[in-house]
């Protein structure tokens, strides 16, 4: 009777750590995003390398501990260390964005950015739109999005969706991926193979607690060398049209 009135006293320990870490989640989308609107008003410095992130929550950092935990925050801490310049944070993600906010909602905002040779990009996006894939529709999106993002851009393919609550979507990530292969060739735009990092390292830690969103580890052991390896800060990069 005692061990039994011990194992329930740590299920439900465990279910209300489990309860308030996963509301704690759920508010992150309001608190990061405010996050990162404050800092794309800080002013520009001198010989800084900026930083333009598009994409969704991943961009965002949901899932991470703090917002600069996510692969934006730690990428940008990578390019200081690499380089020995400071590095500026414009983050135009959104959380729960689709191809097709990127390309109406977030490349305005890139256009109206100071963008030079040696600025850096990243954009992950997609995810969002397993749930509903059709593949005519994702390839048109992603091509208008494709075609006006600047040359020096590194877009990523769609995480491993096998080993989370999504996993029903992983066939539409497989056909996304490659549609994504395609056109990143076919527009010139490096390629960070993000689904193979993801797959290939897919655990309990790698994920947040609501096995949705990556956590701080998950993006700095995965999300982040996929997109560094694509990165290169002193290319002199094609510029894009807008």
């Amino acid at each position: 009777m005692r061990a039994m009135k011990f194992v329930l006293t740590v299920a439900t320990v465990i279910f209300a750590i489990y309860a308030v870490r996963l509301g704690e989640l759920y508010t992150q989308a309001g608190r990061y995003q405010t996050y990162w609107n404050r800092q794309n008003h800080l002013p520009a410095q001198a010989n800084e390398i900026l930083y333009v992130a598009l994409g969704d929550s991943t961009a965002v950092g949901i899932g991470a501990n703090k917002p600069q935990n996510g692969y934006v925050g730690y990428i940008a801490r990578e390019l200081e260390e690499k380089t020995g310049r400071s590095v500026r944070i414009l983050n135009f993600g959104e959380t729960s964005a689709k191809v097709s906010d990127a390309v109406n909602s977030q490349l305005p905002k890139l256009k109206s950015a100071n963008i030079s040779s040696d600025s850096v990009i990243t954009i992950e996006i997609g995810a969002n739109d397993m749930k509903n894939f059709e593949d005519v529709k994702f390839e048109r999106e992603m091509n208008e999005l494709m075609s006006r993002l600047p040359k020096q851009t590194v877009i990523s393919n769609i995480p491993y969706f096998g080993a989370g609550i999504n996993r029903g979507s992983e066939p539409n990530v497989k056909k996304a991926n490659k549609i994504i292969d395609r056109l990143a060739e076919k527009h010139g735009l490096n390629l960070a193979d993000l689904y193979a990092r993801t797959r290939d390292n897919s655990g309990f830690k790698t994920f947040a607690v609501d096995w949705f969103h990556p956590s701080a580890y998950g993006y700095r052991s995965n999300w982040v060398p996929a997109f560094l390896e694509s990165i290169d800060v002193g290319k002199e990069p094609a510029r894009g049209k807008f």
